[in-house]
């Protein structure tokens, strides 16, 4: 039987699955442009994309592996190379943009009717042995 509750589960879960594949995308695109020799490693975690959510009964958890250098790259960069620092939107600029310029927009005000029914409508066309609401 497909609910309200599972496709609100859906809609939270390609909300958060579009966000976190364009934070990786952005992040790998600044690491190659702007570390072409030595970010062979970080690049390619990066490309690999490495998340993954478990869903139970009432919550969902999303899990996104990052290495501990990312963090600090941008950090690095200081004062030194002013021209770079500002190139390297690798962690704040990009985590905190897209998840509360888009993310957290999209999961208040985002799940209209229709949007609601056409989630209902690939729920049902993925199984469509089950009853409707």
């Amino acid at each position: 039987m497909i609910t309200d509750d599972l496709i609100k589960k859906e809609f939270i879960t390609r909300v958060v699955n579009r966000d976190i594949r364009f934070i990786y995308k952005t992040q790998e695109a600044v690491v190659r442009e702007n570390f072409p020799d030595g970010s062979g490693a970080l690049a390619s975690h990066l490309s690999r994309q490495p998340f993954t959510f478990s869903s139970g009964d009432a919550s969902q958890t999303f899990f996104v592996r990052v290495f501990p250098y990312l963090r600090f790259l941008d950090i690095r960069y200081r004062r030194q190379q002013m021209g770079l620092r500002r190139k390297l939107a690798l962690y704040n600029r990009v985590v905190y943009g897209v998840l509360y310029n888009e993310t957290l927009p999209d999961l208040r005000y985002g799940l209209t009717a229709d949007i609601r029914k056409g989630i209902g409508e690939d729920l049902m066309a993925a199984n469509p042995n089950t009853n409707n609401i």
